[in-house]
């Protein structure tokens, strides 16, 4: 229990969890079991493993936005169990029915389904966690002619360790629908599960590709104007934690208004590109996550130097400058140091 202890000690304010259930899809073995009980919350381990789920899911920064396509057999069953039509156990073995003749017949997997009803600062969500068994082995121990006998068992399965990533899972806020969800997991015929055969969705871009493009659209922003891009990132960077901080979603309009105050044409170039690379008009990226992805600059000179700083020291002049020579090469000075440490 270590691990999960471990793992478990970050955990989301304002989440309560309603109710849980787990299925288990054994594809391989034809073992379908669809649970007619909900998890027991009162165990204090379990209400963590479940918790834990609904944090990584939240936190999850390859999670794409998606919606509903019209028709879709699953929103109109997510909308009879919103209005106490179904229980849990009841939804969740109904919309699980396609999905097992799938596993089971087209494409023999083996998962464990979890389904988890929370509230997140009282907005109904439903998490749906595809957790891929994982096969493993085990020691059997035996006594023959009246001595011990220990040998090695193959072919158990278990669930992923908490360490591995999620590969497939849903997030959707039951009052307006919005969806969050990954799906990575690799399909018969490059099948998209999630969206294609279980949800029926669209889906959008990942809250890791909108601030991969946002530093890209700056850094080429920065070479037009001839701007020092590791500044101009910077500022960047800093505007976009403080949105996350301050749990305001995050707006290339807001950054332009904010970041190229003073720039005019650099605010109408960056939206331009923005648009262009089909950037969300706004988006509520995870605070954790985001701060982590976020926090660090790094640049790379050309002659191979490699300099790591916390991002909001960018345009500080006092810590960290970047001087253009008459010769168009660039120094870089830190200053105001008192003492360093050599790390490996």
């Amino acid at each position: 229990m270590s691990e999960m202890n471990d793992e478990l000690e970050i955990q989301s304010r304002g989440v309560e969890i309603q109710s849980a259930i787990l299925h288990v899809l054994d594809g391989r073995r034809h073992q379908i079991l669809l649970s007619e009980r909900t998890l027991d919350l009162e165990d204090e381990n379990i209400e963590k493993y479940v918790s834990k789920y609904v944090t990584r899911c939240r936190n999850d920064m390859r999670a794409r936005n998606a919606s509903f396509i019209e028709g879709s057999a699953f929103e109109s069953k997510l909308n009879d169990y919103f209005s106490n039509h179904q229980n849990l156990p009841d939804f969740s073995a109904d919309v699980l029915k396609d999905f097992v003749s799938y596993v089971e017949n087209e494409e023999a997997r083996s998962f464990e389904s979890l389904f988890i009803d929370f509230r997140d600062d009282d907005v109904p969500y439903l998490a749906i966690v595809f957790l891929e068994e994982v096969e493993t082995m085990t020691y059997l121990s035996d006594i023959a002619d009246g001595r011990i006998f220990n040998t090695i068992s193959f072919n158990h399965s278990s669930l992923p360790a908490f360490s591995k990533p999620l590969t497939a899972f849903a997030l959707i806020n039951l009052l307006n629908h919005d969806i969050k969800m990954v799906d990575e997991g690799k399909w018969k015929d490059d099948a998209r599960i999630i969206s294609d055969r279980f949800l029926e969705s669209e889906e959008g871009i990942s809250h890791k590709e909108v601030i991969a493009a946002v530093k890209e659209i700056t850094a080429e922003v920065a070479e037009e104007f001839d701007e020092n891009p590791a500044v101009l990132l910077g500022r960047v960077k800093n505007h976009i934690q403080e949105s996350v901080s301050e749990q305001m979603a995050f707006s290339p309009k807001k950054l332009v208004d904010e970041v190229f105050e003073d720039e005019p044409e650099m605010a109408e170039v960056f939206l331009k590109k923005a648009e262009q690379k089909t950037l969300p008009k706004e988006v509520e990226l995870p605070k954790r996550t985001a701060s982590a992805a976020l926090k660090k600059q790094k640049i790379k000179t050309d002659t191979g130097v490699e300099i790591t700083f916390p991002s909001e020291f960018a345009d500080d002049p006092s810590v960290i400058q970047f001087v253009r020579k008459d010769d168009g090469t660039i120094t870089i000075e830190i200053r105001n140091v008192r003492s360093f440490e050599t790390k490996n």
